[in-house]
């Protein structure tokens, strides 16, 4: 029996193979272990199977286990688990060390699934497909519209690259928007530790609350202190009292957070 998509779990399959070979050579797997998020009906999960050691997929819907069960009988490597990847805890599931995550992520699932590969120790990589207006987010600098909490808190901790962009054409049914590959590497850049972290990104958040604000406003609503502590604060630091969040640099918000008694 034919599958079409569900517009309930996001899904948009991938019908070209050039793609899918596209992708899957930018992962570089070599042998390693992956984890792909939403088979589907499995183009991208066989070519995956190629090069990698072991394949663990998570996919939400059971009435695709008609297009998977041939690759779960062929290949012993290939792991296919029936379940919401919002609700696996990963370290726990994940038999080996290290992973690299690839998919074509539903548009739906996208932003928590980028914390879920920040806060999964055995997830080192991923090579994912996103909405285009997300990939420009996650990469932004200051000073662009783009630029945002998710900017800043994907990029404090990874490096981000956009590989290329996709056209809804290669999707069956066509999205609406344009999607782009990216490769995210996380690295330790700032070696913070945990209370310094969550203090961090504690800050990063209230200071975008709402753009249009300055600086000041934002974190003075938030936090629920007089506006006239917080421009001396910064003056004393060296920066504007009319500030707004999208003109500091990750290192600008470290700097606030280290100095601040919060």
């Amino acid at each position: 029996m034919q599958q079409t998509a569900k517009k309930k779990f996001g899904q948009n399959f991938i019908n070209d193979k050039n793609l899918i070979k596209k992708i899957v050579k930018s992962a570089e797997i070599g042998g390693k272990n992956v984890i792909e998020i939403g088979s589907g009906k499995g183009a991208l999960t066989a070519e995956i199977l190629q090069s990698a050691k072991t394949l663990t997929a998570y996919e939400i819907d059971k009435d695709l286990f008609q297009y998977l069960k041939p690759l779960q009988d062929n290949y012993p490597n290939f792991n296919l688990i029936f379940k919401d990847i919002l609700k696996a805890d990963l370290d726990r599931e994940l038999l080996d060390e290290n992973y690299i995550l690839l998919a074509n992520l539903p548009y739906n699932i996208t932003t928590p699934v980028l914390f879920k590969f920040l806060e999964t120790k055995k997830l080192n990589k991923a090579i994912i497909m996103i909405q285009k207006e997300v990939a420009e987010r996650i990469s932004a600098h200051p000073r662009t519209k783009e630029y945002n909490d998710l900017s800043i808190i994907l990029q404090y901790q990874t490096n981000v690259f956009k590989l290329f962009n996709v056209s809804p054409n290669m999707f069956k049914p066509k999205p609406k928007v344009d999607s782009t590959v990216v490769k995210i590497e996380k690295v330790n850049k700032y070696n913070l530790t945990k209370d310094e972290e969550l203090k961090f990104l504690k800050i990063v958040k209230a200071a975008f609350i709402q753009k249009r604000k300055t600086l000041v406003n934002n974190l003075a609503s938030f936090f629920d202190i007089s506006k006239a502590s917080l421009i001396e604060f910064l003056t004393s630091l060296n920066y504007k009292e009319n500030i707004r969040a999208e003109e500091l640099k990750i290192e600008d918000f470290l700097l606030l957070s280290k100095e601040w008694n919060l």
